[in-house]
């Protein structure tokens, strides 16, 4: 697996706020305009700390919190709920809550904070998801390839054989639907980790039958989603987002001290699980730039525009916490302004302070 970028366990993250005191307007056509934003933890430790910081589009506004859920047996701990939306309140980047599921054969109640379903893979949690939105389909599910490899290893997928027989496993998927909202038709893709565990014993529960249980969870949870006739013009906004996201390092430290404490776990396995969650935001990216590629192969759109629309990043140098960013291709400078938004453009002659009001330094592609 490449360049491991901490994806944050859980991606317990949330409100954000941009680093400029106000929202900058939309750039104009022939450029693009993003800020960065920090994603924090206000009340989980005796200090708020910065969970994550990324890229969104610079007139697109973000919400929502870190919620320290005390109560439950399926949804304890550190839960996100935040929110990027675009000025139409169409297009959207969430981190929802961690959800975890319970179920048995024998009767016994399942928690009210868990789902009461057997859910055996990361598109079968997206297919159950999904189904509160109107006319919901899956149309593509993509794994990558190396990820399934290492999630397929100890201590994410084992098998003990026995009485009582006990099976774990990993899953992570970017799934691929459409469905409508208002009469209009979106479209959407989901990137997903999820844990599984099933256990069976030979002692019969009634009717001879063995006693059957499981439970499980989802590690990872992003969504992002635009009306499907404008879902091309976001995929920038939704790669820069992946690519760009970053955990904070304290943040990410204490968060791993927490979680090993609760599980009463030793320290190297607790890493190894961290950094098997933390797979890259930029394999993820790629999982779902295939999706949408096939998806957009499907549609009426020119080759041209299929080629517009799945251009990848570029990599520059910059003022940022890891000393770099990743911007759409496709243009022929960068710029980072001195509120803390970055330009990407075409325009030869383009001068920050007397095109954006605002003073900056070009930037210079990483080697």
């Amino acid at each position: 697996m490449t360049d491991f970028r901490v994806f944050a366990a859980s991606l317990a993250a949330a409100m954000s706020a941009g680093l400029a005191l106000a929202d900058p307007p939309a750039a104009p056509p022939g450029q693009m305009r993003v800020k960065l934003t920090k994603i924090m933890d206000p009340t989980g430790f005796e200090r708020p700390l910065v969970a994550g910081t990324t890229v969104i589009p610079a007139d697109w506004t973000a919400t929502g919190g870190i919620v320290w859920r005390v109560n439950g047996q399926c949804t304890l701990g550190a839960a996100t709920d935040w929110t990027a939306t675009s000025p139409d309140g169409k297009s959207i980047i969430r981190l929802p809550p961690a959800v975890g599921w319970r179920y048995n054969n024998s009767g016994n109640p399942v928690p009210n904070d868990c789902i009461p379903a057997a859910i055996n893979s990361a598109d079968q949690y997206v297919s159950g998801f999904i189904g509160q939105l109107d006319n919901a389909k899956i149309v593509d599910v993509e794994r990558d390839p190396q990820l399934s490899q290492a999630l397929a290893q100890q201590p994410f997928s084992y098998e003990m054989p026995g009485d009582p027989y006990v099976k774990a496993w990993w899953d992570a998927a970017s799934v691929t639907f459409t469905y409508t909202r208002g009469g209009e038709p979106y479209l959407g893709t989901m990137i997903v980790m999820t844990t599984h565990n099933y256990m069976m014993s030979g002692h019969s529960y009634g009717f001879g039958q063995p006693m059957e249980s499981g439970n499980g969870g989802t590690i990872v949870q992003v969504l992002m989603a635009a009306p499907a006739d404008k879902f091309a013009e976001q995929v920038p906004a939704f790669l820069m987002f992946l690519k760009n996201y970053q955990p904070g390092q304290e943040w990410q430290a204490r968060m791993n001290q927490h979680n090993a404490a609760i599980a009463r776990d030793n320290a190297e396995t607790n890493r190894n699980i961290s950094k098997i969650i933390s797979d890259t935001y930029s394999d993820i990216s790629d999982m779902s730039r295939e999706s949408w590629r096939k998806q957009n192969e499907s549609s009426d759109r020119t080759a041209r525009e299929t080629s517009e629309w799945l251009r990848d990043v570029e990599t520059y140098d910059a003022d940022t916490p890891t000393g770099q960013i990743e911007l759409p291709s496709g243009y022929d400078r960068a710029f980072q302004l001195n509120d803390d938004t970055f330009v990407v453009t075409n325009d030869a002659f383009y001068e920050p302070f007397r095109d954006s009001g605002i003073d900056g330094r070009e930037l210079t592609a990483s080697k």
